[in-house]
């Protein structure tokens, strides 16, 4: 049963929501800003939280806003369009060092110079579902699988819109084009702007052989797309390509192509800002780049270094580095290689020194036990550690600190203003005369909200 009540928001925490209490349990309210009172209603009840929706706003703070985005509150993309700019900077700011706190860590933050708020991202991932009989292309809601229909994204580039509004029309002039089809994800090249690429994903094998009958060339003439690939979410790795599904990227004087399906940071304007951060000040005898992806944490520092080994499980992100790495005439050099593996597995067996130089950028879980007590035991005294999860950096950066290392620096990159997403890029340094293995998944963290 729904129930009714009064609360005022103490903080906004990770994951965008705002945090009350009742009745001595925590409450989650989407939506709101620090300092607020809400008229809430329960829509998730559990023994230590409650989930709820406001109702009624009964007092307002001077930092919310009126959303820029017509479909905001609706579409799950973003969760800080409410809150002013600045507000919403200094929120993700208290989000990074409480986690930290929250960790028994206590150091204070940079924040990088705000870029752009709108018309920034670069990458885009849309839906496909029904409703009604009708076809529905967009975004999916907060919490939700249900899919929203979406003309246009605030925050990405127009060209990336114009290209979405094409691919929709496409299969708006023939609905039965989008049968088996669950996503698309266009992206744009930052160098080039309207050089679009885009990959579907579509339920199985056969959903490839179906759109192979859809003159799916006729979709590439009509959209404007460079090219694109099919690929199926089941049912092995069959894909199809047409066209030429290739951008790139300009990264100091680095030309890096990315096929579809690759990962590279979607900020336009932030590419320069992360590398330079990590930038090496000096010579590097060796630069061991884990998670490589297509070589962004890697081949710029190439001229810097002995070596270069980057290490990258997913294929097609490593073919990318490697065809990146003999573009520049890295690879031909002789001091840049790319291996094909899990990060841990490679750590596991690979012989670390204590000059080495790492960069880890993992997925949102931060790094594996595995991963994260194989850096620990190595000699290393440096590592970046790039995170996009404040909460699992955290978690990493107190195993780090408690076997003897200390951050050097921590600078928080807005990567995706509007969203409570943000980049934490955090230096480590070994503390000299110690060092000690210490997974610490077993203790507990400083306190409960």
């Amino acid at each position: 049963m729904m129930k009714r009540f009064e609360v005022e928001i103490e903080k906004i925490v990770a994951g965008g929501d705002g945090l009350a209490r009742h009745e001595g349990r925590v409450v989650f309210v989407p939506g709101t800003v620090s300092g607020e009172r809400h008229q809430v209603e329960t829509v998730l009840e559990k023994k230590d939280f409650l989930r709820a929706r406001s109702v009624a706003l009964l007092e307002s703070s001077e930092q919310r806003r009126e959303a820029p985005c017509p479909y905001y509150g609706r579409c799950g993309g973003c969760s800080l369009m409410h809150l002013s700019p600045a507000a919403a900077l200094e929120t993700k700011r208290d989000i990074l060092l409480e986690s930290l706190s929250r960790q028994r860590i206590s150091h204070d933050a940079v924040v990088a110079t705000p870029f752009p708020e709108t018309g920034y991202r670069t990458r885009i991932r849309l839906h496909f579902s029904r409703s009604g009989g009708e076809l529905v292309m967009g975004f999916h809601g907060r919490a939700s699988h249900e899919v929203h229909d979406i003309e246009h994204c605030l925050l990405a580039s127009e060209p990336l819109n114009a290209t979405w509004r094409a691919v929709r029309s496409w299969f708006h002039e023939d609905p039965t084009r989008a049968r088996g089809l669950k996503s698309i994800e266009l992206q744009e090249s930052s160098h080039q702007p309207g050089r679009v690429i885009a990959r579907f994903l579509v339920q199985s094998r056969h959903g490839i052989l179906e759109f192979e009958k859809r003159e799916p060339r006729e979709l590439l003439e009509h959209a404007g797309l460079q090219g694109f690939i099919v690929e199926a979410e089941r049912g092995g790795r069959r894909e199809l390509r047409v066209g030429s599904p290739v951008v790139e990227h300009r990264l100091g004087e680095l030309m890096l192509r990315q096929t579809a399906g690759s990962f590279f940071q979607a900020n336009r304007f932030a590419l320069d800002r992360l590398v330079q951060i990590v930038a090496p000040k000096s010579a590097v005898a060796r630069w061991i780049d884990l998670y490589c992806g297509v070589g962004f944490f890697s081949l710029p520092f190439a001229s810097a270094a002995g070596e270069v080994v980057g290490v990258e499980s997913a294929p097609r992100s490593l073919s990318d580095a490697r065809a990146n790495a003999k573009a520049a005439g890295q690879q031909n050099a002789g001091n840049v290689r790319f291996i094909q593996q899990d990060a841990a597995t490679f750590a596991e067996s690979f012989s670390f020194n204590r000059d080495d130089i790492v960069v880890v950028d993992p997925p949102r879980g931060g790094l594996t036990r595995a991963l994260r007590e194989r850096l620990l035991a190595s000699p290393i005294e440096r590592l970046h550690y790039v995170s996009c999860d404040a909460p699992a950096f955290a978690r990493d950066a107190r195993a780090l600190v408690e076997s003897g290392f200390e951050i050097d620096a921590l600078e928080l990159v807005d990567l995706f203003p509007n969203t409570h997403h943000f980049e934490t890029v955090a230096t480590f340094i070994r503390r000299r005369g110690r060092r000690s293995l210490s997974g610490l998944d077993s203790l507990p963290p400083k306190g409960r909200y």
